[in-house]
């Protein structure tokens, strides 16, 4: 059993049929619903071998789970002999019910009409005998490569004279993926002095794995941690474990959203430290036009608390880059904190406007 195949055998067989026969009788809210019950439904669930279909030119169909098809030889995991391997020449045709993401040699013709791009390979669920992917031009499947795409952003301004101040914000984030997996991590960090005086001082750090159980549906694992002296915020910890789907999957333009349930760990000066449950969700969305030099982002994330003051709390961040040359951009962001219960003496709703230049970097 290689890594990736962790440990959704039984559980992926299982999910994939009930979400198929969801998908066209509900609408997309209800889909993302579904997920997410089925998301949590899995963790207790345990049956029988994924079944792929291998289809041979001899007639022959071999049954298992797909592994790998590299230096002509297709890997097979099956519940009767093991990993067997079959001579990719003897393949007339399959199909997976797990995406398989399919790498091509040079001279190859990738159809567009087929799967998803994924920058040279294409992700689909089979290849039919006869169709318009000619199996012979095909290099590889499921060898998974690293990628991955980010920015680091800096950004402050500084006044003398009548006023006297200075602000200084950094920003950052990385995605990295790697077959069924999706990892993120951003932050962000702001810090300004007007007269001398410190008067903002906040950070945040967002960091989550996506495990894709199809090309669009996965569970995500999401950690978001912040803290803001104004807020008189030492630490809130928010941990969501639930369900999510990519309404685009693209890598440029995509548009992401997880939700489900959470666990809140929030330690205010003024007060005693808390572990609250309740619910979250989270929102990434990314469009990029004229080949990426022009791009705008939305990302947030919002929880409903359970109990306690049932406080409702969002973290929003967007805004718009410009390429000035080559991977350098101008960058600016409005970002919005609101919290339903803040700490006593202190406003529902904090607000940062942030221009800078960031550095983009692509693999």
């Amino acid at each position: 059993m290689t890594p990736w195949q962790f440990p959704t055998r039984s559980l992926y067989h299982w999910f994939l049929k009930t979400y198929v026969a969801t998908h066209d009788r509900f609408g997309p809210a209800s889909r993302v619903m579904c997920l997410a019950v089925m998301g949590w439904s899995l963790c207790g669930t345990m049956g029988a071998h994924a079944a792929d279909v291998i289809l041979l030119k001899n007639g022959d169909r071999v049954s298992g789970e797909i592994i790998t098809m590299e230096d002509t030889v297709l890997s097979v995991d099956t519940d009767y002999a093991d990993v067997i391997y079959i001579d990719w020449d003897d393949v007339d045709g399959l199909t997976s019910e797990k995406p398989l993401w399919v790498s091509f040699h040079e001279d190859a013709v990738i159809p567009d009409d087929i799967g998803v791009r994924d920058g040279d390979r294409l992700i689909l669920f089979r290849l039919e005998p006869g169709g318009s992917i000619q199996l012979g031009q095909i290099k590889t499947i499921n060898l998974f490569e690293l990628s991955y795409r980010g920015l680091l952003s800096l950004g402050g301004s500084a006044t003398s004279g009548n006023t006297d101040t200075q602000s200084l914000n950094a920003s950052g984030t990385l995605t990295v993926y790697k077959g069924w997996h999706r990892f993120i991590i951003d932050g962000r960090a702001n810090r300004g002095k007007a007269q001398g005086e410190v008067n903002a001082q906040n950070a945040s750090l967002n960091s989550r794995w996506d495990y894709f159980l199809t090309k669009r549906a996965y569970i995500p694992f999401i950690n978001f941690l912040e803290y803001d002296k104004f807020q008189s915020l030492s630490l809130r910890s928010t941990t969501i474990i639930g369900a999510g789907y990519d309404i685009l999957d693209h890598r440029a333009n995509f548009l992401t959203v997880a939700a489900g349930p959470n666990i809140v760990y929030q330690d205010f000066t003024s007060e005693p430290s808390q572990i609250i449950p309740g619910f979250s969700w989270q929102t990434r969305w990314n469009l990029e036009f004229f080949k990426g030099d022009l791009k705008f982002w939305h990302d947030h994330t919002g929880t409903r608390d359970i109990g306690h003051d049932n406080a409702t709390r969002l973290t929003a961040n967007q805004g718009v880059s410009v390429t000035i040359y080559n991977d350098l951009s101008i960058r600016f962001e409005y970002n919005v904190g609101y919290n339903s219960k803040p700490a006593e003496n202190r406003k529902s709703t904090d607000t940062t406007i942030t221009f800078g230049l960031s550095l983009d970097f692509l693999g």
